[in-house]
Parts: C-alpha cells; sequence; structure tokens
C-alpha cells in the first residue's frame, strides 16, 4: 500500500502551505513566466522600441484575416485588458504603427487595423521574439520535453482534468 502526498500542508498554527514539490512547480511556472516576459520585454524594447504587450498587439493585427480585430477581440486573443488593448493601440497610434476604425455597420464597434510601418516593424522585431523564446525558453528543452510541457499547460488552459496525482482537486 502506498502513501499518498498530501496536497497542501497546514503548520501547528493552522497556517497552510504547499508540500515541497507542489510549491517547486508553482513557484517554479511563475518564475519562469516572469523571467521570460522580461527578459521579451527588454529585448523587444531595446532593439525594436516595442514592449511585449504592443509586440503580441501588432502580432495580432498582422495575422489578422481581414487585416483588422474588434478591439474586444484583440483583448481577448492578447489576453490583455480591453481599456490595456486600447492604451496599447493609443501608443501604437501615436507612433503610425496602428489605427482605429468605426465599423461601418455597427458604430458602438471599433476595430484595430495594423498600419504598413506597423506591418514593417512586427515583421522585423519577429526575429528578436523567436530567438529569445528560444534561447530562454524552449532551446533549453528537448524536443519530448517541448511536447510533454504543452500537453501539461494545455490541460490547465483548458480546463481538462486529465491524470491527477491522487488528491488532486480535494484540497482546499
Amino acid at each position: 500500500m502506498s502513501v499518498q502526498e498530501p496536497t497542501v500542508l497546514q503548520t501547528p498554527a493552522g497556517l497552510k502551505y504547499l508540500p515541497p514539490a507542489r510549491e517547486a512547480a508553482w513557484i517554479g511556472l511563475l518564475q519562469a513566466h516572469s523571467e521570460l516576459t522580461r527578459g521579451l520585454d527588454a529585448e523587444l524594447v531595446s532593439a525594436h522600441g516595442l514592449t511585449l504587450s504592443a509586440y503580441d498587439v501588432l502580432s495580432r493585427l498582422a495575422h489578422a484575416e481581414e487585416g483588422h480585430l474588434r478591439m474586444s477581440m484583440l483583448a481577448e486573443r492578447s489576453q490583455l485588458s480591453l481599456s490595456r488593448v486600447s492604451r496599447v493601440i493609443d501608443t501604437l497610434e501615436s507612433r503610425g504603427l496602428a489605427a482605429r476604425r468605426s465599423c461601418p455597420g455597427d458604430s458602438r464597434v471599433v476595430h484595430a487595423t495594423i498600419t504598413a510601418e506597423g506591418h514593417a516593424l512586427v515583421s522585423r522585431a519577429q526575429e528578436t521574439f523567436f530567438t529569445v523564446i528560444e534561447e530562454r525558453f524552449l532551446g533549453r528543452l528537448t524536443c519530448g520535453e517541448v511536447e510533454q510541457l504543452g500537453e501539461l499547460l494545455g490541460r490547465l488552459i483548458v480546463g481538462r482534468l486529465g491524470e491527477q496525482c491522487p488528491n488532486a482537486v480535494e484540497a482546499g
């Protein structure tokens, strides 16, 4: 009979904390995300004058089928708040990299579009983006580890439970 590790531990004073393996997974995820996004942001700003958020917004606009996206859709896809996307678009507009356009059929709807200058800049910035992703993240893992990590994180993103450690959903 095996002993199952508890998902949450408790001090004699009643304060809860994670067991070492779970804490390492949680803190590791947070630190890796923080280090990667800070590194990407610094490299993109240094090389292209674009924050990571601005790069993401421009990249999504550049890849949009119709060359534009509703502001609300852009916010959803970039995982930024609508007000944050609006501020990013303000900055991009002031640099001539993006523009807002009203929807002809519905004046309440605003689309963001990328300009030719924005498209050229995001095309150049892609090299920096993919180089940093490779050097600081994917290149540090084997192909099998990348596949496994994608599968594991995919479960978290779509909310599937899949295989779990015993008692993983009982804590709380």
